[in-house]
């Protein structure tokens, strides 16, 4: 009949999704590729180096003059020498974050262990906060449960990175470029929001210091960690899905999902009561080693 335009059946739509997704991938995979490369990681290390550095001089150097000369500035950050390792080890805490960008398209293993150190040192750095603020015994200090969870999540680390396989990736090769290929454009997008991020935590926060010296009203750790968290936890369930697509093996995918899982346990860890956040770091990072102990003993489940 004249007129009558018929409709493309649910098979070639989806087929015409996957060319659109494909063709979208091969634009952005070159951009990807830049920001993922080498020369960059190498380059951006640096920059953290000096930025750190350039931290420490500036914090101390306002922590002196606070001190002598009465700026009163937040008592939170420029009452104790040892305050000042706070500021660079902030920067070192977001390299750690451009590292697990980085890893994220060649290991979700990796990436999950880098999870695990962020945490560790966000532990230690509070520790710089409140060690200088207590007169009774460790155990006592508010700084205890901090410590307590920084050395256990290292010595849990060390556990995982021994178990976690070196070549775990169980498809065809053309499957693998494809995947990689997903995560590596996925990965830039993340590392231009932990840009982005990182600009606006930053306003957020000199912003705080400005208006509200005498109490700062902005947790850090809220300020820029918790949404960095709850972005990579989107960013994982995602990988995840698309990788049923490449992987035919049930100890992976049950793996990257206990992965997830132990994300969002630390995710939850962040900006609650210390004793709790550490129940949920520690479990979290065992929980990380089970899944990887799981994967490498269940059978692999070849294509069919």
């Amino acid at each position: 009949m004249v007129g009558v335009t018929k409709e493309p059946n649910p098979l070639t739509k989806c087929l015409r999704g996957v060319y659109a997704m494909n063709y979208f991938l091969d634009k952005l995979d070159p951009i990807a590729k830049v920001l993922l490369s080498p020369g960059v990681k190498k380059r951006m290390e640096k920059g953290f180096v000096s930025f750190a550095l350039l931290a420490f001089l500036v914090h101390l150097a306002l922590y002196i003059l606070n001190k002598y000369v009465a700026f009163d500035l937040p008592s939170t950050l420029f009452s104790s020498p040892l305050q000042i390792l706070y500021t660079p080890f902030s920067v070192v805490l977001v390299a750690e974050i451009y590292l697990l960008v980085y890893y994220l398209p060649s290991s979700f293993g990796r990436s999950m262990g880098k999870q695990i150190e962020i945490i560790a040192l966000i532990e230690i750095r509070t520790v710089f906060k409140d060690l200088d603020n207590t007169s009774t015994w460790p155990w006592e200090a508010a700084f205890f449960p901090h410590i307590l969870s920084a050395l256990l999540l290292g010595g849990i680390l060390v556990i995982f990175y021994r178990v976690l396989p070196q070549q775990v990736a169980r498809m065809e090769e053309d499957d693998l470029q494809h995947f990689v290929r997903f995560k590596r454009v996925l990965a830039a997008a993340l590392m231009l929001f932990l840009l982005a991020l990182s600009a606006y935590a930053l306003s957020l926060w000199g912003y705080d210091i400005v208006i509200h010296p005498d109490h700062l009203r902005m947790d850090p750790n809220t300020v820029f960690y918790t949404e960095f968290f709850t972005t990579l936890i989107l960013v994982d369930v995602l990988i995840l899905v698309v990788s049923l697509r490449y992987l035919h093996d049930f100890g992976q995918v049950i793996r990257n999902s206990g992965f997830i899982v132990a994300t969002v346990m630390l995710r939850r860890a962040l900006g609650i009561e210390p004793w709790h956040a550490f129940a949920y770091e520690v479990n979290a990072a065992v929980l990380a080693v089970l899944m990887v102990l799981l994967q490498r003993y269940l059978p692999r489940r070849s294509k069919s």
